[in-house]
């Protein structure tokens, strides 16, 4: 699968590259680093797609613990660390859906 890179520069963009986890924005020379996780992943055998509601602006570390399911995120938008501690309310921007069925898929995924 091609990844649109303008789906995941829109999420960021809405979030002005700070992580709807932690709101941390790590500032580099030129600008400020986040990163576009899809919920569901992208390919076999998960198939998610590459749509804004199927996409989050998360900082590396918390990327990583979500692609990993070291954290989750249930239906209310809370984030919970892999042992069921909600640590966080995900920041939500008005314009930005995120389909439930993409979060429920991850946690399924990882068990949870």
């Amino acid at each position: 699968m091609v990844r649109d890179t303008t789906v995941s520069r829109f999420v960021k963009r809405l979030y002005g590259d700070a992580c709807q986890v932690c709101g941390v924005r790590l500032e580099i020379p030129g600008g400020a680093l986040s990163e576009g996780a899809h919920i569901r992943a992208l390919g076999r055998p998960h198939n998610g797609p590459d749509t804004i509601d199927n996409v989050l602006c998360l900082c590396p570390n918390h990327h990583t613990l979500f692609d990993g399911g070291g954290i989750y995120i249930s239906d209310d938008l809370e984030v919970h660390d892999h042992q069921g501690s909600v640590i966080r309310v995900l920041k939500r921007d008005a314009g930005h859906p995120i389909d439930v069925e993409h979060l429920r898929a991850h946690r399924e995924r990882w068990g949870y």
